[in-house]
């Protein structure tokens, strides 16, 4: 085959059920979140992290290969200076549909509008908690005053749409999985419920803190799903009260591996087709080879097929960094 001929392949979309790709822009965080950061000193990567243009260039050939969804993760995405430049490259790049950020919002409000106009459609907003003690004790700071602030920052905005993330913990914030529904859904926004992973943490804690998604339901009031329309996490139901819509995400106690189309890209640039394999490929040397959306084809058609398929999660034993390490 002529290098030409190569060439032509790589513009091709190449079919692909893994169309959804979590763009981890930086490790660093101005938060310490218990759930995310290393809960005892770990070493994590040590690799500078992608510039925009090796983002770009990975994002198209993630896009010629059939992704059609994109999410800047960290760490904290607005950690970085350059992220509304990351933005406006991904935004427009052909065959991404659906452009989203994931953040804790304590920066947000500074941004909101400066992100809107580079072209970020989604918001997904990290709010554990709504009484300040309790935050301090999950974030590590005094954050929860920025975090209220950057919520309403993005409502006035106007986004396509805005959710908040809420990891459930047992005697730590599962008392205020009701408060801050409502609190989410006066403003137009769908919470969304998280069931803890032990992902950077200890067995024993893991187990101690873990509320499954059938007790997050119960308290809630929560019955029947909505009908799931395409390959998701999260399982939504309408407020028994018609106050909004809730989203509940059950990694652990109803998974959706065999469902999954998500795929991750770490902030040094090795792509990761599942939290909970360690399994990964450095693409960071390839962001300038020619051929790059057609050795990304091989390297997703390798590695596609050993993502975890539907049921084997449970009595698969995690043993990951943490998630702050690997892009939320």
């Amino acid at each position: 085959m002529t290098s030409n001929q190569i060439r032509s392949m790589s513009n091709r979309r190449i079919p692909s059920p893994l169309t959804y790709l979590r763009v981890s822009v930086t490790k660093a965080c101005n938060l310490r979140c218990c759930y995310c950061m290393p809960y005892r000193a770990t070493r994590g990567e040590t690799a500078p992290v992608l510039a925009p243009s090796e983002i770009a260039s990975l994002v198209d050939a993630f896009a010629r290969n059939g992704v059609t969804k994109v999410r800047l993760t960290g760490g904290e995405p607005l950690t970085r200076a350059d992220l509304p430049v990351i933005a406006r490259l991904v935004a427009r790049t052909p065959g991404i549909e659906t452009f989203g950020l994931t953040t804790n919002g304590t920066q947000f409000a500074e941004l909101a509008r400066t992100l809107a106009e580079a072209g970020v459609q989604m918001i997904n907003i990290s709010l554990d908690s709504l009484q300040p003690e309790v935050s301090r004790r999950i974030t590590g700071t005094d954050a929860l005053e920025r975090t209220l602030q950057g919520i309403e920052a993005a409502v006035r905005c106007g986004f396509r749409s805005v959710k908040t993330n809420t990891v459930v913990m047992r005697g730590i914030n599962d008392s205020e999985v009701d408060t801050i529904a409502r609190f989410a859904c006066e403003r137009g926004i769908e919470p969304r419920f998280i069931e803890l992973m032990p992902l950077g943490r200890s067995s024993d804690e893991w187990r101690t803190l873990y509320v499954p998604a059938a007790e997050i339901r119960r308290a809630l009031g929560l019955t029947k799903p909505l009908p799931v329309t395409n390959h998701s996490s999260v399982r939504r139901y309408k407020r028994v009260d018609g106050s909004g819509t809730v989203g509940i995400i059950s990694p652990m106690s109803e998974s959706f591996c065999g469902e999954c189309n998500r795929i991750r890209l770490t902030a040094s640039g090795k792509l990761k087709p599942c939290l909970r394999l360690p399994l990964e490929e450095d693409l960071r040397a390839l962001t300038h080879d020619l051929d790059l959306a057609l050795r990304l084809g091989e390297f997703l058609r390798r590695l596609g097929h050993r993502k975890l398929a539907g049921g084997e999660a449970m009595s698969s034993a995690i043993r990951a960094q943490a998630m702050s390490y690997i892009g939320g």
